[in-house]
């Protein structure tokens, strides 16, 4: 990695007590006029200076960094008062530091050896840096929006094994500050709540974490109390408060779906589709045949009785062939238009079909606003609305149109216009094609006597009115 683009990753800050509070160490980049407004220097006497415990950590985070600290609280200044050594980690808010309490270690090793050497003026922590800038990750959780709580947490813990897993827990990104203190000093509680600190774990008591397992190749929505937020990744996850409200759809589900768990694995499935509405011609076969049920049924019954069952069917045309048609109807299996979606080219969502008709074409839907689409391969920009009008001109065979249009509408639920063409117009319209409104009337007929006159002439004639 070149030292330009660590230098702008990661910046070491160096600060203890001497006279007053004083910096021994700040990494290019940091401008010293700026530290205390950009709240990244601050004095740790009056918060850990009575802890006299030897070292402890903490996070703080602001609204554009988050501070690691490594600080010795033993010790003094040079009027013998109790003061601390603070080196500090900073990287910006939307990321974190893997393994930072390594890094932090080594570098006060490092500033304590330059002290007995009386080295300072030579102090450079560049492969120490450099190192902590490949360990940078962005955080993978999205949040809603934060109110900035003063409350100081704090946390005890084994500092004697790498707690960088625990300094950099996303539910932190709730507290302004968090102090981690040794185990082993475990009567510094009641200083710490003497001081107005509290316990990290009323903190995570009130903080969720949820992740969502999304299977599909759709992308996933959420809203936290009623506002949409951007699209949640595979490997993103939310952290929110207890009484935050927690929805979530996939991209083209019709509605939301409650979080109701308190935090966890929520399982992310697409909504059943629903099944297509009969058409009101169909509902009008159906009624209609009932009524003619009612009114031929017991007539055909007195009918079986007097002569037979045999004379009665060949009487009505219902005889063995008719009933042979019908066992070969059945037989037919319907055809079936297997597809494959891809959503990586945007949000819409693109549909190839294996059907050898439209192999040559590409569907896309981006939502009920603008419908579906389709365009031949390679001709995106001549991109058309999807009608059954059009995929008549595609098929040519009306019942391979609605078959289509039926299994299309049952996984994906939508609407496919029918868009049927003018009755004066038996071709369909070029889209290039301007047509005035005066053009489309319908010319009365001339007498025959007119009729005799050139094609031209007519023409002309015609022309003469626009």
């Amino acid at each position: 990695m070149d030292t330009i683009h660590y230098r702008s990753r990661v910046h070491l800050l160096i600060e203890r007590t001497l006279n007053g509070l004083d910096y021994d160490y700040i990494s290019s980049g940091l401008n010293q006029n700026e530290l205390e407004r950009l709240q990244l220097s601050f004095d740790e006497r009056n918060q850990v200076g009575q802890f006299n415990e030897g070292y402890c950590y903490s996070v703080k985070q602001t609204a554009q960094h988050v501070i690691y600290s490594v600080i010795n609280t033993s010790m003094k200044d040079n009027a013998k008062r109790n003061g601390f050594l603070a080196v500090r980690l900073i990287v910006k808010h939307n990321e974190h530091i893997t393994n930072v309490m390594q890094y932090l270690l080594q570098i006060t090793t490092q500033y304590i050896n330059y002290i007995k050497d009386s080295s300072l003026n030579n102090q450079n922590y560049d492969l120490i840096l450099e190192e902590a800038a490949k360990g940078i990750k962005q955080n993978n959780s999205i949040n809603p929006k934060i109110t900035p709580d003063k409350t100081i947490f704090y946390q005890f813990l084994n500092l004697g094994l790498d707690q960088s897993e625990a300094f950099n827990n996303p539910k932190l990104v709730y507290a302004t500050k968090v102090y981690f203190l040794d185990e082993q000093s475990v009567h510094n509680e009641a200083v710490a709540k003497q001081f107005g600190f509290q316990s990290v774990e009323n903190l995570f008591a009130q903080v969720r974490k949820i992740t969502f397992n999304n299977t599909s190749t759709y992308g996933l929505r959420i809203k936290i109390n009623e506002e949409e937020e951007r699209s949640l990744l595979k490997d993103q996850f939310l952290i929110c408060m207890k009484g935050d409200r927690i929805q979530y759809k996939l991209t083209f589900d019709r509605l939301y779906k409650e979080v109701s768990i308190f935090e966890g694995e929520v399982e992310v499935r697409p909504e059943e589709p629903i099944p297509p509405k009969p058409s009101n011609q169909e509902l009008e076969r159906s009624s209609s045949g009932l009524v003619w049920a009612w009114i031929i049924g017991p007539i055909l019954g007195i009918a079986i009785g007097y002569w037979g069952i045999g004379l009665v069917m060949n009487f009505f045309g219902t005889g063995q062939k008719a009933t042979d048609t019908v066992v070969v109807k059945e037989e037919i299996p319907a055809e079936n238009f297997n597809f494959k979606i891809d959503t990586a080219k945007s949000k819409a969502l693109y549909l190839e079909f294996s059907d050898s008709t439209l192999q040559g074409y590409v569907f896309n839907y981006k939502g009920k606003a603008e419908g579906w689409k389709l365009y031949k391969k390679g001709e995106e920009k001549n991109t058309k609305t999807l009608t059954k009008a059009e995929l008549r001109s595609i098929f040519q065979d009306e019942d391979r149109v609605l078959n289509f249009c039926d299994q299309l509408t049952t996984q994906i639920p939508s609407d496919i216009p029918e868009d049927k063409p003018a009755a004066t117009n038996s071709r369909p319209i070029d889209s290039g094609e301007i047509t005035s409104e005066k053009n489309n009337k319908v010319q009365p007929e001339k007498p025959e006597k007119q009729s005799s006159q050139p094609a031209k002439g007519r023409t002309k004639g015609h022309e003469s009115k626009v």
